[in-house]
């Protein structure tokens, strides 16, 4: 049986609010060996899923919040048949 491994890393962001942000942590994740990373203080208000060409983001943050904290994760596409539910 062949052993797979998944690479993790985790960031703290301060917010993706700011324009060209999810793009600058993608250009940064992208391509490199780390398939999932841990999003802390995205500041998106509530939850979902975005999904693009080379990764998806799953994040969260409680609603009634003003968006601040929130966290998420930063899936490359590779590793997206790993998620079994979110």
């Amino acid at each position: 049986m062949k052993k797979e491994l998944l690479d993790i890393g985790t960031w703290n962001v301060n917010t993706m609010l700011k324009a060209g942000k999810m793009q600058e942590i993608a250009d940064q994740i992208v391509g490199s060996q780390i398939q999932t990373v841990a999003l802390q203080e995205m500041r998106w208000r509530g939850y979902g899923l975005l999904k693009r060409d080379k990764y998806s983001i799953y994040y969260s943050c409680n609603p009634n919040t003003t968006g601040q904290a929130g966290r998420g994760f930063m899936i490359q596409k590779s590793a997206t048949n790993k998620i079994l539910g979110f």
